[in-house]
């Protein structure tokens, strides 16, 4: 019988198999324009490419993305500052099944601990759920060192100064609002302690690493600059910027 694994789920996954069915009917759309002759063969090819270009190019290529996330190891990434605070408080908001939080978890010197929240919406992760980042936790051997609830980043759950350090992986680009990006941003400064830290990590929108994953859909997310502008914004000191194929990481202070 073979051991239970966590499950951290994909990413966009009902988009994914959108996309690739819509990109497969392109498929099927050119072949018909090469063989029908004349300006309607022309036209159903011109579809055809358009359909592979817009959604069966982005739909592999978010597919490619699970499977390598997938197959990462447990290292956390551009967090050294949490091995130098005494029993730190780190909260991470939009944890969804875990992969992150409970990869910043393992890394926490004696007496820390994490928290986690989520709105915990299925269409962002497959399989998203507070009964799976629980289970995934304690699969991980990090249920003593993790709390994990409903909460969201515009009303973050928690009395003010409480974290030593607050995480957001690829979450703030699904606040959609700009309004509610700047109410997400001073809740997460209500919670830090007095020179607390706080580590934001987005897709730098023309990175070509993303762009060869999403393809036009890239524009979803956001150049650096605009987290740049939006973390100085409200009172933050940015003392570190990473890139990690792509994927931009922001180490600012309270």
């Amino acid at each position: 019988m073979s051991e239970e694994k966590p499950k951290y789920g994909w990413y966009v996954k009902n988009l994914i198999l959108a996309f690739n069915t819509v990109g497969l009917f392109g498929i099927i759309v050119f072949i018909i324009g090469l063989i029908i002759l004349g300006m309607l063969g022309v036209i159903l090819s011109i579809i055809g490419i358009a359909l592979m270009v817009f959604f069966l190019w982005p739909g592999i290529g978010l597919a490619v993305m699970n499977v390598i996330l997938d197959k990462a190891d447990s290292e956390v990434q551009g967090m050294d500052i949490i091995s130098k605070i005494q029993s730190p408080r780190v909260l991470d908001i939009g944890c969804g099944t875990g992969r992150t939080a409970i990869k910043i978890a393992k890394s926490l010197p004696k007496g820390g601990h994490l928290n986690g929240i989520d709105i915990y919406n299925v269409n962002a992760i497959s399989g998203n759920s507070l009964e799976t980042v629980n289970r995934n936790a304690e699969l991980e051997g990090v249920s003593d060192k993790t709390t994990f609830q409903y909460g969201s980043a515009t009303e973050i759950p928690f009395e003010d100064n409480k974290f030593n350090i607050v995480n957001l992986s690829s979450v703030l680009h699904e606040v959609h609002d700009y309004e509610d990006k700047e109410r997400a941003m001073k809740e997460i400064h209500r919670v830090l302690k007095p020179k607390g830290f706080l580590i934001i990590g987005e897709w730098n929108r023309y990175s070509w690493q993303l762009i060869l994953y999403s393809g036009i859909f890239c524009l979803v997310f956001q150049k650096r600059k605009y987290w740049d502008d939006l973390i100085r914004k409200h009172g933050f000191k940015i003392l570190n910027y990473e890139n990690f194929g792509g994927y931009v990481q922001f180490t600012a202070q309270k």
